[in-house]
């Protein structure tokens, strides 16, 4: 695709967030690392809490 507007405009279309894409680009490499490690400890907890709640919640009796 040779032109740039055409390519945006068909980004656009596609749902891509430009404006969160800029945002994050407008990051150093440094502060883009550390926003992603963040969101990954945040993924962890939360996916060891769902996993603790599993373990913990009682089975539903079957309904007759």
């Amino acid at each position: 695709m040779d032109n740039p507007d055409q390519a945006i405009e068909e980004a656009r279309r596609a749902g891509i967030d430009l404006a969160l894409l800029d945002s994050n680009l407008a990051l150093s490499p440094e502060q883009r690392v550390l926003r992603h490690e963040s969101a990954r400890e945040l993924m962890l907890a939360l996916k060891e809490a769902g996993a603790a709640y599993e373990k913990s919640a009682r089975p539903v009796a079957a309904v007759r």
